[in-house]
């Protein structure tokens, strides 16, 4: 089959969404579909091999009259439909599919125009006037978690199916501990625990600076903080007002292939969101690499992390931060045999080879018979 994936985005940042789209395009090419990216113009991120990427100009959202973010996305979105609308059609598509709401009016046009069949991923809860009729004109609804299906149903009256966003497995493996990154932030001997993600407040890193307050006196932990965002000034003087932030490190943003590097030193990440985060890619790259998560149990977190993977605590908790960190950096078994079952459950449930074949069972290109 032929398959337009359009987004915006695709070819002008880095994020979960854009994650998602070059990874679900590189499946497909493997499973021997033709995948074509559309994307505003920008620096190309990464491109996966294989698949053919066409760019076009767009109005940048910030140019657009202030009446609302929903409707800055809108317009911005509706300015690359007016470049790509005819190659679109001219591509002669089985499917065309799209991950942003905002999309929806572009897919449809071309679906009508083109005969293409459009396909959403939902992986939020951006709703807006018309979503509800929109959606329901679409060939296939899925959603990132069963959280955001049934949130979904509610505004639209239309269930998804579950397509959870899918991690890249070979990339995202146990690795020999780094010495090179042992000798460099555990000289002592350091127990290291490990958040990497973007630094705003939702994310909820200021309770895991928090929970170093309460860690065992007798266990000395360090807590590296990779990413960044507007939160991190926050952080840093919380870090320094609780007298801390000798134990804190800011690494900055981290490339996808330092990650695994510096998941092979970790006893522990920590993922204590405060918001209803509809997946979380950064808990499952983690699980990836072996490692045992603690995370908060909000959103469609709990349909990542199992009670045989890591902790699931409640949002906005550092003494339970501080109570999982401290059972699991005493514990090496127990380490090892959670951080053994989260592989196994990304390997199952989250490779990108199941991914892929779970969204052509979806739109009917092969069947369980």
């Amino acid at each position: 089959m032929k398959i337009a994936i359009y987004n915006l985005t695709a070819t002008t940042k880095a994020g979960g969404v854009e994650s998602f789209t070059l990874g679900i395009a590189a499946a497909l090419v493997k499973r021997g579909h033709i995948v074509h990216i559309y994307g505003g113009k920008g620096s190309l991120i990464d491109m996966p091999g294989g698949v053919a990427v066409f760019t076009y100009p767009y109005l940048n959202r910030r140019h657009v009259p202030n009446f609302g973010s929903r409707f800055r996305k809108l317009v911005e979105r509706l300015s690359l439909m007016v470049f790509a609308l005819v190659p679109l059609i001219r591509g002669r598509y089985d499917y065309l599919y799209i991950h942003k709401p905002y999309d929806l009016p572009a897919a449809l046009l071309v679906s009508a125009l083109s005969g293409a069949k459009a396909v959403f991923s939902s992986h939020g809860a951006e709703f807006f006037p018309g979503y509800r009729p929109m959606v329901k004109r679409l060939f296939r609804l899925f959603s990132c978690s069963l959280y955001n299906a049934l949130d979904v149903e509610r505004n639209a009256s239309v269930r998804p199916i579950v397509l959870y966003n899918g991690i890249d497995t070979d990339k995202f493996r146990p690795m020999p501990k780094s010495v090179e990154l042992i000798n460099r932030h555990s000289p002592k001997d350091e127990r290291i625990v490990l958040s990497i993600c973007r630094l705003v407040g939702w994310k909820g890193l200021q309770y895991a600076i928090s929970a170093l307050v309460h860690i065992d006196k007798s266990l000395s932990v360090k807590y590296l903080i990779g990413g960044e965002g507007p939160y991190e000034n926050t952080l840093r003087k919380l870090a320094s007002d609780l007298h801390v932030e000798d134990k804190v490190v800011f690494l900055g943003r981290l490339s996808s292939a330092e990650i695994p590097s510096y998941y092979s030193i970790a006893h522990a990440a920590i993922y204590p969101s405060v918001a209803d985060e509809t997946f979380g890619i950064s808990i499952a790259e983690a699980m990836s690499c072996g490692v045992p998560v603690v995370a908060a149990n909000v959103g469609g977190i709990p349909e990542v992390v199992t009670e045989d993977t890591g902790f699931l605590i409640p949002p906005g908790d550092a003494q339970a931060i501080a109570a999982a960190v401290n059972t699991l950096v005493m514990d090496e078994e127990l380490r090892q045999r959670l951080g053994h079952a989260a592989r196994h459950r990304v390997l199952g449930n989250f490779s990108w080879s199941v991914i892929a074949n779970r969204f052509e069972k979806g739109i009917g290109v092969i069947t369980d018979a």
